[in-house]
């Protein structure tokens, strides 16, 4: 099922690789995107799966992880509307390199590796573009293994809250938003540690003021102060 131009255009736009497409671009892009939905706790692709897509969420909550062979889980990211996954499929067509899974009902754009390739090689300057941006997400990786090796578990909660404010932040009068629903498991699997812990941890940052937590909304009240614990944290 082929997208309506203008939406796909718009939420082609959306991932960093296409940000600087002008309309023009964009749109002859978007005509190659196509509509898949998934439901609730199904898989959208396996770690080793064979690759060639790339995903952007129109609707929905996706989780990225990986497993090790004993059954051991590490969540990589939780992504929700306007982000994206799969992109380094586009690039080396190697197998998935993580499992990805739909929380919930969701909608995705997706784009075949050919159609990515074709662009790229009738468009020499905007290689040097996708470039900067692999060079970003892999400072981003960069600093995820740092996380694990010198922050605990209040540094690392902290950095994961900044970062998905970062991407879904809403400023409000109150304080930063995050629009995404995210329950503790959420957390926890993000952060490496358990529900319990990641309870007693947001325990302190209501105290202090630092978040709001409504139901599964999270609200970024101190910035500064969550900056700051992780500097101690790591230090």
């Amino acid at each position: 099922m082929a997208a309506t131009a203008s939406t796909a255009a718009e939420a082609l736009k959306l991932v960093p690789f296409f940000a600087k497409l002008n309309e023009g671009e964009a749109s002859a892009l978007a005509e190659r995107l196509i509509v898949r939905r998934f439901g609730p706790d199904q898989i959208i692709f396996h770690l080793g799966d064979p690759a060639g897509l790339l995903y952007i969420i129109t609707h929905g909550k996706v989780k990225i992880s990986y497993s090790t062979p004993d059954g051991q889980e590490a969540v990589l990211a939780i992504l929700g509307n306007g982000d994206f996954f799969g992109e380094l499929a586009l690039l080396d067509d190697s197998p998935r390199s993580a499992t990805a899974e739909a929380i919930e009902p969701t909608e995705t754009l997706t784009l075949h590796r050919d159609e990515f390739m074709n662009y790229i090689d009738n468009n020499p300057a905007f290689a040097h573009h996708v470039l900067y941006i692999l060079a970003r997400r892999i400072r981003h990786l960069n600093n995820q293994i740092s996380d694990i090796f010198f922050l605990d578990l209040p540094g690392r909660l902290a950095r994961i809250l900044l970062h998905l404010a970062d991407q879904h932040g809403r400023n409000t009068d109150k304080g930063v938003v995050i629009d995404i629903s995210l329950t503790q498991t959420d957390l926890a699997e993000m952060t490496g540690a358990t529900r319990v812990s990641i309870n007693k941890a947001l325990g302190r940052f209501r105290r202090a003021k630092w978040v709001k937590i409504d139901g599964r909304q999270v609200t970024i009240l101190d910035r500064k102060a969550l900056q700051n614990l992780i500097q101690i944290s790591g230090g």
